[in-house]
């Protein structure tokens, strides 16, 4: 009886999984709707020029409509961005299509400052939670709290906005991509260029707090749509649902590759190639990478037309 049960277990836990996907945000940035990088100078609207050298901000509280209107809110509940590193992995979810997206661009004040009903001492997270000590740093004490975003660049400035009056809501209606069987993406923007607009870069433009700079960088995004439903985002669809990628001792591993892929390139999320190899006649393949973080595994016919484009995350 016992060894009944035990199969019975066996057989039920892989159907318990079925329609689960791995659900991720990309928070593409982009400078009047070109690919944006840092350290680059570009022309605003407005006439200035300038130069960015980090911009960072908070993502949290993301909700998930789906299927009808069923809503979820994925864990963790903080995201830290990046224009560097700008992929969120929201979790595994019972979703066969992603309708609405709301988040909170900042720190909730819950975690926020020492009255927060989940905030503990800084020091108590582990070094790689988002709410940990960052570079630039991102947080100024239980009597100021999280900084929201914090952005510097040249001409001369620096903005650190802090302050629960300039957490927002942001609040879009998406179109998923599905990326594979198992994956569906939401594709943003983030307008780098609209997240300056009506800010007046002056000699030496420094403003850490909530002063009329930092209202007015926070308040962009409810009136200019800092994020928008990025170009990409599209249902594509892919040939071979059963290939998968997968990470061990010996590497980064690509399994049941189909038999019309001659072509395997990896790219980072800047889209910059990391690896190119050809695969034809193998239906498995490990690659020796040191590259962590986002990588996008992608396959190709004999007459370069893409079969699939997985993404993987690198510990």
């Amino acid at each position: 009886m016992k060894s009944i049960c035990i199969l019975c277990l066996l057989f039920f836990v892989p159907l318990i999984s079925v329609g689960q996907k791995s659900i991720f945000l990309n928070l593409n940035p982009v400078f009047l709707g070109e690919p944006f990088e840092l350290g680059t100078t570009y022309t605003h609207p407005s006439d200035q020029s300038f130069s960015i050298d980090y911009l960072n901000y908070y993502v949290s509280d993301v909700i998930i409509t789906h299927d009808g209107g069923q809503e979820f809110t994925s864990l963790p509940a903080v995201h830290l961005a990046t224009m560097e590193d700008y992929t969120l992995f929201l979790g595994n979810y019972d979703v066969q299509n992603v309708e609405h997206i709301e988040f909170t661009l900042g720190v909730p004040s819950r975690f926020n400052t020492q009255d927060g009903a989940d905030a503990i001492d800084i020091s108590s997270y582990p070094p790689d939670h988002p709410l940990s000590f960052q570079d630039p740093g991102m947080y100024w004490g239980w009597a100021f709290g999280y900084m929201h975003v914090v952005t510097a660049g040249m001409p001369f400035f620096e903005l650190h906005n802090v302050g629960p009056q300039l957490a927002k809501q942001v609040s879009l209606d998406v179109i998923p991509t599905e990326t594979s069987s198992t994956q569906i993406d939401i594709e943003l923007y983030c307008n780098v260029d609209r997240w300056f607009n009506s800010i007046e870069f002056t000699t030496m433009l420094v403003s850490h707090g909530a002063g009329p700079e930092n209202v007015q960088m926070m308040s962009n995004l409810l009136t200019d749509e800092v994020f928008s439903v990025a170009a990409q985002a599209i249902i594509p669809e892919y040939i071979n649902a059963q290939s998968f990628v997968y990470h061990n001792a010996k590497g980064l591993n690509v399994a049941n590759i189909p038999s019309q892929a001659k072509l395997l390139r990896v790219t980072d999320q800047l889209g910059r190639l990391i690896l190119s190899q050809s695969i034809s006649g193998t239906s498995d393949v490990h690659l020796d990478l040191e590259q962590k973080g986002v990588v996008f595994v992608s396959l190709f016919n004999q007459e370069g037309s893409e079969l699939e484009s997985i993404k993987y995350i690198l510990p």
